[in-house]
């Protein structure tokens, strides 16, 4: 008689443990590996080369391959439809004013400041632009920037101006950009001031902003509790909207300022049509190599009716709340914001630069790139930077306010202060609606 050992039986519980125990192990086998840490950037150009950059010298430290996903101007539109497939990735470098909005979709996952390596080096203005209006913080800071005023300095030097040091003298600047034939060829073909007055992506409002803080306005004003007073309908506002439409009125601004984006502006200033422009640091390398940097200058845009404020703003690297691979995904962040990763966005690609000025107070940006140029910048958001009010949701009021400012700036017979009442009443509306508005 054959005696067989008896064999146990596999449960339905043992057996989903024994699957449950494999899959985990499939998936530290595959992180092991190297399973690829995806990672999308609004990018363009040089700018990719330099993002990949990071990317390689973040996998020599941890061994991880990083898969890059690229786009421009469509980024939103691909990122929603990314959201509805539920295909998102890891890490998303995206503006600091897309904060809320990221929150509003409930895509993002909070980050524990203190997990992040070297957090106590990253500037606390810079880490104040990845907090939530709840006090925690969503993303981990990765570049920052200050709008300045780029002049033409031969246009400048040639017709015999000062720099400019007041709003007045930056009118009378375009004006004889205009008028008086700065480079030089008979033509009637050159331009004052450079404006990207768009509605898409609400780049009106986002130039006229600088102007608005100026003149001592402002969109928003605490009320208190955590609520906002809408304030567009004031005096000091309306100073700044009629001193920017005074541009397209007079004729001193390029063209097609009203329907321009900034993809638009930059050659208009690089290309000789317009001599005046403000905008961030991130032109540089390209205006360097397609103008010259012996051919303009830098300086803090003149003081305004009230104060020398100017926009800050800049980037953070979110991470995914549908990322499998979160302390990957936070080790990408931390490294990016590292003096290395700080290093290789601001050099790699001298026409694409993605670290603007550093977020890591370690940096310093003008001994990195070997340029005094960028002293003077970072000294102007130390002292001037100005970041968009704390709204839960900054992306809707800066589409509404753009589209009101538009339409503003494209009418020259319209009643400026009937206007942004109208827009007034619409960002009442949207504050509402975010539960911020103060009754």
């Amino acid at each position: 008689m054959t005696i067989q050992a008896a064999r146990p039986r596999l449960t339905t519980a043992r057996l989903t443990l024994a699957l449950l125990t494999a899959a985990l192990a499939l998936q530290t086998l595959a992180q092991a590996q190297g399973t690829p840490l995806k990672v999308w950037t609004r990018s363009v150009g040089t700018q990719q080369d330099a993002y990949k950059a990071i990317g390689k010298a973040y996998q020599a430290k941890t061994g991880q391959a990083v898969e890059f996903t690229f786009a421009g101007t469509d980024f939103e539109q691909r990122f929603a439809r990314a959201i509805a497939s539920g295909d998102l990735p890891d890490v998303v470098v995206n503006d600091t004013a897309q904060l809320g909005n990221l929150l509003s979709l409930g895509v993002l996952l909070p980050v524990d400041r203190s997990k992040v390596s070297g957090n106590k080096d990253i500037v606390a203005a810079a880490w104040k632009s990845a907090q939530g209006v709840d006090g925690k913080y969503y993303g981990v800071p990765s570049s920052t920037q200050v709008f300045e005023l780029y002049i033409r300095k031969d246009w400048r030097t040639k017709l015999r101006l000062p720099l400019p040091r007041t709003w007045d003298d930056v009118s009378k600047m375009a004006l004889a950009f205009t008028t008086k034939d700065p480079d030089g060829n008979g033509k009637n073909d050159t331009y004052g001031m450079v404006i990207p007055g768009s509605t898409t992506r609400g780049y009106a409002s986002w130039f006229l902003s600088t102007f608005i803080w100026q003149a001592g306005g402002d969109f928003v004003q605490p009320a208190g509790n955590g609520t906002f007073k809408a304030t567009l309908d004031t005096p000091a506002v309306a100073t700044a909207v009629k001193y920017v439409r005074s541009f397209i009125c007079n004729k001193t601004a390029q063209p097609n300022a009203i329907n321009a984006v900034t993809s638009d502006t930059a050659p208009s200033f690089y290309t000789g049509q317009a001599g005046l422009y403000l905008t961030g640091p991130y032109q540089i390398g390209t205006f360097d190599k397609e103008l010259g940097k012996d051919k303009y200058e830098i300086v803090s845009f003149p003081k305004g009716p009230a104060n020398s404020d100017a926009l800050a703003e800049g980037e953070n690297s979110y991470i995914m709340k549908a990322s499998k691979q979160p302390q990957n995904a936070l080790a990408f962040a931390s490294f990016l914001a590292s003096p290395e990763g700080q290093k290789i966005g601001m050099t790699y690609a001298a026409d694409g630069i993605v670290v603007r000025l550093p977020i890591n107070g370690k940096v310093n940006a003008a001994e990195t790139r070997n340029d005094p140029r960028w002293s003077s910048i970072q000294a102007v958001y130390a002292k001037n930077g100005h970041t968009v009010p704390n709204v839960p949701n900054w992306t809707p009021v800066r589409l509404l306010t753009g589209e009101g400012f538009n339409r503003i700036l494209s009418r020259c017979d319209s009643n400026v202060e009937q206007e942004l009442g109208t827009i007034n009443t619409a960002l009442k509306a949207e504050l509402d609606k975010q539960k911020v508005l103060a009754k």
